[in-house]
């Protein structure tokens, strides 16, 4: 499923927001810092598209209610 420009400029620019000594780690990926996260978004990888998928579900859940922020 390609994912449109729009989704993906909307996640780099949560991602530009976060500290510059963020960390995230995805089991089974590795740990990523902040720039390698926002290289991954832009070239479409597999960690690339695994944080669209968790950025989308927590905005969802954000509108839902389920979370708060």
């Amino acid at each position: 499923m390609k994912t449109s420009l729009k989704i993906i400029r909307l996640v780099i620019a949560r991602l530009e927001v976060w500290p510059e000594d963020a960390k995230l780690a995805i089991v089974g990926l590795g740990t990523f810092n902040k720039k390698e996260l926002i290289t991954h978004v832009k070239k479409g990888t597999d960690v690339g598209r695994k944080i669209v998928e968790i950025e989308l579900e927590y905005l969802k859940s954000l509108k839902k209610g389920i979370l708060y922020a």
